[in-house]
């Protein structure tokens, strides 16, 4: 049966998907009101979709989409909330590339607000990204997805041994299903990283090699990517992206900060920084030492790049066809579904996991297929801001 209304709401199309279920705007004529309308696909999802309602009616905040209703349509579960109007940080991400800083701490502010709010409740998000939050045309940010959230009373829904969260936000101590409230910390400061630098601070080409770089937390200073990064924003990625929860800031700490409270402060065990200042410490001997590493260093990475590296002359191709400086590769899964295959439009089929190769700019079509699952047909752009897309298939109704 075909789901047309939920709660007097009139189902107008569908706007999303989600982990756990398909958002459709609707409008109910008696109250005037348009909201979303999220409705459940995976019956096994049930409990968690329920905690999902029960914690969005928990609270009021004017940077969280307010829930209306959670009721049952035809033994289906399905949750009204508040309508936001405008775009996904993320689809706002992928048409800018990058966004100024002060539009990254205005963003990142409101979501701090959210979480200190979250937080003294005893509410841990645990998916701070950037597809999970609005912004309107105002300029308000509002928080969209409780799917995976939990408080004190959230009854234990996660199998031992799995961590639940996407991979390129999750903080080290997710893996371990170790979760805390400084957990969402580390992921807004990944984000305000994407956001500022268009780059993600941790990518790999497989989920083994990518939790193995967040555990170290090693990552490129976001001033090199884009120099003109403020301060505030400097200090937010540095004092967070840190494996010990403990020397993370509270999300009050970086409301403080970002409404200049707090000065920024640059003490980061990640990456250590040399300037003017504190090279006049430096005794004669420690420069030495310094500057004749740094020389052995370049000279180590300019033989092996000659020596390991076929040269590409301009216009020149790879074994692939691509031209190398824009090569860029695409990992495209379907998480939680076995048989899940690709199939492109030249009829080629393969297993997902799958990595789709082409150039910066370009576009790729396929189709995702898996038995008992509704065919999803996909358009993706090739775009260095992007490692990695995941994607959710529709269960049949049987």
């Amino acid at each position: 049966m075909q789901i047309t209304e939920v709660a007097g709401y009139q189902l107008a199309g569908r706007i999303g998907s989600g982990g756990m279920g398909d958002v459709f705007k609707a409008f109910h004529p008696v109250l005037n009101r348009m909201a979303a309308v999220k409705i459940l696909h995976q019956k096994e999802m049930a409990e968690r979709f329920k905690n999902e309602a029960y914690i969005q009616s928990s609270v009021s905040h004017p940077n969280i989409a307010r829930l209306y209703n959670y009721t049952i349509v035809a033994e289906t579960p399905c949750i009204v909330m508040e309508y936001v109007e405008g775009e996904t940080l993320e689809a706002c991400l992928h048409s800018k590339g990058k966004l100024s800083s002060r539009e990254t701490e205005n963003i990142i502010l409101q979501i701090a607000l959210a979480l200190a709010y979250l937080h003294e409740k005893g509410i841990l998000h645990r998916d701070i990204k950037p597809p999970n939050f609005k912004i309107q045309p105002d300029g308000t940010v509002k928080m969209l997805d409780f799917g995976i959230s939990k408080n004190k009373y959230t009854p234990k829904l996660t199998q031992l041994g799995f961590a639940v969260g996407t991979t390129e936000y999750m903080a080290p101590e997710q893996f371990q299903n170790q979760v805390e409230l400084k957990s969402d910390i580390w992921s807004l400061a990944v984000m305000t990283y994407e956001l500022s630098t268009g780059y993600m601070p941790f990518e790999a080409n497989n989920t083994i090699a990518l939790r193995s770089k967040i555990t170290r937390a090693v990552f490129t200073d976001p001033k090199i990517l884009v120099p003109e990064v403020s301060e505030k924003l400097q200090t937010i990625i540095d004092k967070n992206i840190r494996p010990n929860p403990s020397s993370r800031m509270a999300a009050k700490e970086i409301i403080q900060l970002l409404n200049g409270q707090q000065r920024p402060v640059f003490n980061s065990v990640n990456i250590p920084r040399f300037n003017s200042v504190n090279m006049a410490w430096l005794s004669a001997q420690k420069k030495l030492f310094l500057y004749s590493g740094l020389f052995i260093l370049a000279f180590i990475i300019i033989t092996f790049l000659f020596s390991k590296s076929e040269p590409v002359k301009p216009g020149g191709k790879d074994k692939a066809g691509l031209t190398a400086v824009n090569q860029v590769k695409l990992k495209i899964n379907v998480p939680g579904i076995e048989n899940a295959i690709i199939i492109f439009p030249d009829g080629n089929q393969q297993p997902v996991p799958y990595e789709v190769k082409g150039k910066e700019g370009e576009t790729v079509s396929f189709t995702l297929h898996a038995d008992g699952y509704a065919d999803k047909t996909v358009l993706v752009d090739f775009t260095s801001h992007r490692s990695s897309y995941e994607y959710n298939l529709e269960k049949i109704k049987e």
